[in-house]
């Protein structure tokens, strides 16, 4: 377990650096959450008859846009030599860049420039969390991994929690919410620059001595990194297959009315979001305090295949509950202790924002996977097929996991 930071890093004080994480992650959280919602609103009022072609569109243009930002934005952030040091300069200008480009989404009606500014929007937010991301290598003390990874995961899912609320109450005015939501960025980037700040690193040498190379763009093959690429990967599609069409398994494989679907929907947004935020707090000490990390990563995929089996076995309202119970226990245990482990599998010490950024795909990448894989399984065999693939995806990742030998 990487421990120390890196050569060019410099030890923050927990106290400095756990606030500064949080704050990060909730205010690229909040228009993140917030934006996908107030975008499908504003085409609901402007193209109600293509508002779902429309909208995937803007989805799969924002994924690919974002996963380009992590990687070229790592690249470039590892690589940036300058007063205010590696990471406050890409934080500053990535949060600019997002708060214009969705409030320029806001301000417009064409609906392919709404799609462009969206893009935008989604890059800054890649290179925004490459930055962030490398935070924790850069600058955690000895044995504070855990805890600085526990606070990104808390504002990370309070960030989930006020965007979503921000999007309920603008949801009749979309543009406002597209303007106001992403200034959070900025806030957050300000307040990071002056609680951590960086060294000038401008007399530090460069890597590779001048513009990076395509060549730069991937990390070294590293068999630990990739096998914690496939874990995240599969984790995160394993639960998203079930999240993603938690409404319309509600409605059609357990046959509950509309309208109470709504309200159980709420219900267990709320659950998750309440025993998520317990979880993430106490995996991170305990990783910390017990020095150990792959029984946390391990688990939180093994138990919601366990939680998947009651849907299997005797669908039921109540198997529903007891299923999302289980995501925010496992969610809260994964995202306190998943950075940890990536972290834990960096190949190169001189690139962590790149490589950071490389892993970030595995986050991203389900988001666009699982709509596909979950629409034709639906169609062609059935809602059960969903829950037995999700299934078999959570233990595959925990398997990834568990071959990883350089953690423990």
């Amino acid at each position: 377990m990487l421990d120390t930071p890196p050569a060019g890093g410099t030890a923050v004080r927990l106290s400095r650096l756990a606030p500064s994480l949080l704050l990060g992650h909730l205010a690229w959280a909040i228009p993140g959450t917030a934006s996908g919602t107030l975008l499908a609103a504003l085409l609901a009022a402007v193209d109600p008859a293509h508002k779902v072609g429309v909208f995937t569109a803007y989805a799969i243009a924002g994924a690919v846009t974002s996963a380009a930002g992590t990687v070229f934005g790592g690249l470039l952030s590892d690589g940036t030599r300058s007063r205010l040091g590696r990471r406050v300069p890409w934080l500053l200008g990535s949060a600019l860049l997002s708060a214009v480009a969705l409030t320029a989404s806001g301000l417009t009606s064409g609906l392919w420039v709404v799609g462009a500014w969206y893009a935008v929007f989604q890059l800054g937010v890649g290179m925004w969390t490459a930055a962030l991301s490398a935070l924790i290598p850069d600058h955690a003390p000895a044995g504070s991994v855990g805890r600085a990874s526990a606070a990104a995961g808390f504002g990370f899912l309070l960030g989930q929690t006020v965007g979503g609320v921000i999007a309920g109450v603008l949801v009749t005015t979309p543009t406002a919410g597209l303007i106001v939501a992403p200034w959070t960025m900025v806030v957050g980037a300000v307040a990071i620059a002056v609680v951590i700040g960086d060294r000038d690193n401008r007399a530090d040498p460069r890597r590779t001595g001048g513009r990076p190379r395509l060549r730069d763009v991937l990390p070294s093959a590293s068999r630990d990194f990739w096998l914690a690429f496939a874990g995240r990967f599969l984790f995160i599609l394993a639960l998203l297959m079930i999240t993603t069409f938690q409404l319309y398994l509600l409605t059609d494989y357990l046959r509950i009315p509309v309208a109470a679907a709504g309200r159980i929907v709420g219900i267990a947004t709320v659950l998750v979001g309440i025993l998520s935020g317990i979880s993430v707090l106490v995996s991170g000490v305990l990783s910390d305090r017990l020095r150990r990390t792959k029984p946390f990563v391990t688990g939180a995929p093994l138990l919601l295949a366990v939680g998947l089996v009651p849907l299997l076995v005797a669908p039921s309202l109540a198997s529903e509950l007891v299923f999302f119970a289980v995501v925010g226990l496992t969610l809260g245990t994964y995202l306190a202790v998943d950075q940890v482990l990536m972290v834990s599998v960096l190949p190169d010490s001189d690139t962590p924002a790149r490589d950071l950024g490389v892993l970030g795909i595995a986050s991203t990448l389900p988001g666009v996977v699982a709509p596909i894989l979950g629409g034709v399984l639906a169609t062609l065999v059935g809602y059960l097929a969903i829950f037995v693939v999700a299934l078999v995806l959570a233990v595959a990742a925990a398997a990834c996991i568990v071959g990883i030998r350089s953690v423990s």
